[in-house]
C-alpha cells in the first residue's frame, strides 16, 4: 500500500515563515529548520536542496495563506459605503490576526524585492495584491465612486501603512476611522 504524502513540506514552509518573523530571513537555514521542527538533520534539505527553494516554499505558503484571507468576502451584499467600509475594516482584521504571517511578509518584500521570481509572489503585481486591488475597486465602484482604480491604490497604500504601523509600534491602528476618512475623500460622479 502506498504512502500518503507527506504534510513535511507546509511544516517546513511553516518554520521558515516562523524564523522569517521572529529572527530575520538570515535565520532561515535547513538545519535552523530541522531543529525549530525536532526532525532529524538533512530532513529540510530532502523536501527543499536549496535555500532559494526553501524560501520559494515559505513564500509560496505565504501567498495562499493571503489569498485565503482576502477571498471570504461577499460583494454582492454591499450596497453602502458603511458596509464597504465594513468589508474593507474586516480584510484588514483577518490580515491583523495572522501577526507572524505580516511580519514576514515584510520581510520578505524587503529582502526579496530584487528576486523578480520571488518578489512577484508578494509584491504589488502578485495574485493576491491583485485580487485585493480589484475587490477594492468594486466596492468603490459599488458605492458610485470615480476613479475606482486609482481609489483603490490609494486605500491599499493606506492600508499597508497602517498594518506597518501596528506591527512596527505595537499600537493599536484606529483602522476604522483611518478607513473612514480615507473613503469620506473620494469623488462621487458630478449629476448633471
Amino acid at each position: 500500500m502506498p504512502r500518503p504524502p507527506s504534510d513535511r513540506p507546509v511544516r517546513i514552509a511553516d518554520a521558515a515563515l516562523e524564523l522569517i518573523a521572529t529572527s530575520g530571513l538570515h535565520a532561515v537555514t535547513h538545519r535552523a529548520i530541522d531543529s525549530h521542527l525536532g526532525y532529524p538533520q538533512g530532513t529540510t534539505s530532502y523536501y527543499a536542496r536549496t535555500r532559494a527553494e526553501l524560501l520559494t516554499r515559505a513564500t509560496e505558503l505565504l501567498a495562499e495563506r493571503f489569498d485565503a484571507k482576502i477571498d471570504v468576502t461577499a460583494l454582492d451584499d454591499v450596497r453602502t459605503d458603511d458596509e464597504a467600509i465594513a468589508v474593507i475594516v474586516g480584510m484588514m482584521r483577518r490580515l491583523q490576526d495572522a501577526e507572524s504571517d505580516q511580519i514576514a511578509h515584510y520581510v520578505l518584500l524587503i529582502e526579496l524585492r530584487k528576486d523578480p521570481e520571488l518578489a512577484a509572489l508578494l509584491g504589488a503585481a502578485s495574485p493576491a495584491r491583485r485580487a485585493m486591488h480589484r475587490m477594492t475597486a468594486q466596492l468603490i465602484e459599488r458605492c458610485g465612486y470615480t476613479d475606482a482604480e486609482e481609489h483603490a491604490s490609494g486605500l491599499l497604500a493606506l492600508l499597508s501603512g497602517l498594518m506597518l504601523a501596528r506591527l512596527t509600534g505595537n499600537q493599536q491602528v484606529p483602522v476604522e476611522s483611518a478607513v473612514a476618512t480615507f473613503w469620506g475623500g473620494m469623488r462621487r460622479p458630478v449629476r448633471p
